[in-house]
């Protein structure tokens, strides 16, 4: 088993959640609000209320078991959403960032 996951700038987590339907992923969890540092800048986990400015990101976990056989689809699809987010970022980094890991269920 493996899990997927998938930290994006909250702008790019509706794409996501399509890809996920299309690719036929019905099984995540979403965290909303996750803050950090990394190439394209740091974001604050402080959200609030009345700053609707506050840049914040998205981590999406997928356990992959069965799931598994979609991944080479999953890739694609992250791939070319990185590719059509790039366009006219001057090939600067955009917030969207894929990790896949060995995943035991212990419970």
């Amino acid at each position: 088993m493996k899990m997927l996951h998938i930290v994006c700038g909250k702008s790019l987590e509706n794409e996501i959640l399509a890809m996920f339907k299309k690719v036929g992923i019905k099984g995540y969890t979403v965290i909303s609000g996750v803050g950090g540092s990394g190439v394209t800048g740091t974001v604050s986990c402080a959200n609030t209320s009345t700053d609707h400015n506050t840049q914040t990101n998205t981590l999406f976990m997928v356990a992959l078991g069965y799931e598994a056989t979609f991944l080479p689809q999953i890739v694609v699809a992250l791939k070319e959403l990185r590719a059509k987010h790039i366009q006219g970022h001057d090939d600067r980094e955009i917030p969207l960032k894929v990790f896949l890991q060995p995943c035991e269920i212990i419970m």
